[in-house]
């Protein structure tokens, strides 16, 4: 408990100082600012001494949720200081890690940095977006859902890659990308209605996503797939779930509607089937 304490003092002095020291730049300067920062750490992380590149990870996580709590420092408060920072710190996590397993060259390295740099000032107008929702109805919010969904499959789709790139045990496939879907579960149901607090309701339907996913993984475990198939079903098994929650959470749930979702899951799961290797390499 006093840990927890200090915690949050230290997280509101940041808060409160920044406030001050941000008068004279916007938000949009803080973002790009914050953007080229976390860019320069992600190239950073492929220059260093390899025993050390994990810790270089862990400390880009840390200074994405520093920077992000200082580019929308104005109005976060309640709830927001959770849920804001889901997305920006699982981004920068995800592609730091997956930059691990692609080969070491410029050329790609270009392109990563490319995207991640994107990727970074696009999550950050989301949630400054989420931010502003929170308090007044805003015309942008819709546009806000699509383009943060599109982010989380990107970090799924990454995530679960690096998961099964590491060749773990398969309950602890469950296990990891279990956890990781609940957490961005969370961001992405509490985001549909922006309330003050996490219902019972909505922790429910993320343990639902999280467990169903996570057992997805297990079952895939013992399927003889490749990396990108493994984290396409896994993508597209989160599209699946978040989509109807979403939809059900909004009042929009339509049997039309669910069998549109359903019918691209299974699509997919025929093409992995297809691709699969059954007779071994």
């Amino acid at each position: 408990m006093p840990i927890l304490s200090l915690f949050k003092y230290k997280i509101r002095f940041f808060y409160l100082s920044s406030r001050r020291k941000n008068s004279f730049l916007d938000k949009r300067q803080r973002f790009v600012i914050q953007t080229l920062f976390l860019t320069a750490g992600l190239l950073i992380t492929q220059l260093i001494w390899q025993d050390v590149r994990f810790a270089m990870v862990v400390i880009l996580g840390l200074t994405s949720f520093f920077l992000t709590a200082w580019s929308l420092t104005e109005d976060v408060k309640g709830i927001e200081w959770g849920m804001l920072f889901i997305l920006p710190v699982f981004f920068t996590l995800s592609v730091s890690l997956f930059y691990f397993l692609l080969p070491a060259r410029w050329f790609i390295r270009i392109i990563i940095l490319t995207i991640f740099s994107v990727g970074t000032y696009a999550v950050l107008l989301v949630e400054n977006i989420y931010n502003v929702a929170f308090d007044r109805s805003i015309q942008l919010l819709r546009a806000a859902h699509s383009i943060g969904l599109f982010i989380t499959l990107i970090v799924v789709f990454l995530s679960s890659n690096i998961v099964f790139s590491l060749r773990l045990p398969f309950y602890l496939n469950f296990l990891l990308v279990g956890l990781f879907v609940f957490i961005l579960s969370l961001q992405s149901l509490w985001s549909v209605n922006l309330d003050q607090t996490i219902s019972p309701k909505i922790l429910k339907y993320c343990l639902m996503v999280g467990v169903a996913v996570g057992e997805l993984a297990l079952v895939l475990s013992f399927w003889p797939i490749e990396n990108a198939t493994y984290s396409l079903l896994i993508t597209c098994a989160y599209y699946v779930f978040i989509g109807i929650l979403q939809l059900n959470l909004q009042g929009k749930l339509f049997y039309q509607s669910v069998k549109e979702y359903i019918s691209v899951f299974i699509l997919i799961i025929l093409l992995s089937i297809v691709v699969t290797r059954w007779g071994g390499r």
